[in-house]
């Protein structure tokens, strides 16, 4: 191999590190293990890695690349995030690259160093529920990149986040069932490790609180997928004193939700109510159509596209982050 040729991916190859470790490795930060920081330095000084001053001058020119790490593309919601973010790049000139993590944070880490190789000019992102380190995003900062995160954002990391109030869509929602005269409210939440889940339990719970209504925990329930949801909803519907409605947090879950009622033969929203947040046209692709929590997707990859952008134009890292949660919107349909 020639000497020029040796590049940072050759030394996390042979250390069986990944790239972003050698790169924070190389630069003594303090998240990285001293033997890692040794180890990376000594493999660099024998191989005679040189940084390249090529990509260094490229990482200082604007590509007008946006990249966008979303864990799905397969539900209706990350469609319309994405056609609101390129409603502002293509107004600001800018491009957008696409990857998807499958909910696997080690595959969120290749896409944000793929991206980062490409010599993206800022990140937007939704993380993966695996997601709890984030070198990956101190890699991309150190590197002048800021990244904004969109809808499930990570609790423990500072920066810039916009996400919808899901705790007070879920509390009005809810709410409007306790009036509506239901009293055996169940939630079909999604992975418990996720912000999402979390803050609707939390927008749930207070409903039931206000009205002095017992929570019962078998009315509380996580799956993260649509098959799990069937099961569950199945198992739920069951019981000797099933739900009179079920709220859902996602597509996913909700469409589970629907299958294991059809199977049972309940009417909507006579045995049983139905509400979602849920995205159009999904919500009207069932009968009775789905009384739904707007998700606003398109909404928050506007948001997100604008900040990000007054980001990057703004040659700057030195920025207080903005954490914004947009309010939702409960429109009302025959499933309740």
């Amino acid at each position: 191999m020639r000497v020029n040729a040796i590049k940072l991916k050759d030394i996390a190859k042979a250390l069986g590190i990944s790239i972003s470790t050698v790169s924070r490795a190389l630069k003594d930060h303090p998240d990285v293990k001293p033997e890692t920081i040794k180890a990376a330095k000594e493999l660099a000084e024998f191989l005679h890695y040189k940084p390249d001053t090529n990509a260094l001058s490229l990482r200082n020119r604007k590509s007008k690349i946006i990249g966008y790490i979303t864990p799905e593309i397969s539900s209706f919601f990350f469609p319309s995030v994405l056609k609101g973010i390129e409603e502002i790049t293509d107004k600001k000139g800018y491009s957008v690259m696409i990857l998807q993590s499958n909910e696997s944070c080690e595959k969120e880490v290749d896409c944000t160093e793929t991206l980062l190789a490409n010599n993206v000019d800022g990140l937007i992102i939704s993380v993966t529920k695996e997601t709890k380190l984030f070198h990956h995003f101190v890699l991309a900062k150190s590197e002048g990149v800021p990244i904004v995160f969109i809808d499930k954002v990570p609790n423990d990391y500072e920066a810039d986040k916009i996400s919808v109030d899901g705790e007070d869509g879920t509390f009005k929602a809810v709410e409007y069932l306790i009036n509506k005269g239901y009293k055996r409210i169940a939630i079909g939440l999604g992975n418990p490790n996720i912000s999402i889940s979390k803050n609707r339990l939390s927008g749930y719970l207070r409903a039931l609180n206000k009205y002095s209504i017992t929570v019962n925990q078998e009315y509380i329930y996580y799956s993260n997928n649509t098959d799990e949801a069937e099961l569950l909803t199945h198992q739920l519907l069951e019981l000797p004193s099933p739900p009179d409605a079920i709220f859902s947090i996602s597509d996913q879950v909700v469409a589970g939700v629907m299958i294991a009622i059809n199977k049972k033969n309940l009417k909507i929203p006579e045995q049983i109510a139905v509400a979602s947040f849920s995205d159009e046209p999904f919500c009207y692709m069932f009968n009775p159509p789905l009384t739904t929590v707007t998700p606003l997707g398109y909404e928050l990859g506007k948001e997100c596209a604008q900040l990000l952008i007054e980001r990057i134009e703004s040659n700057t890292t030195n920025y207080i982050p903005v954490v914004k949660k947009l309010k939702t919107e409960l429109i009302i349909r025959k499933s309740t």
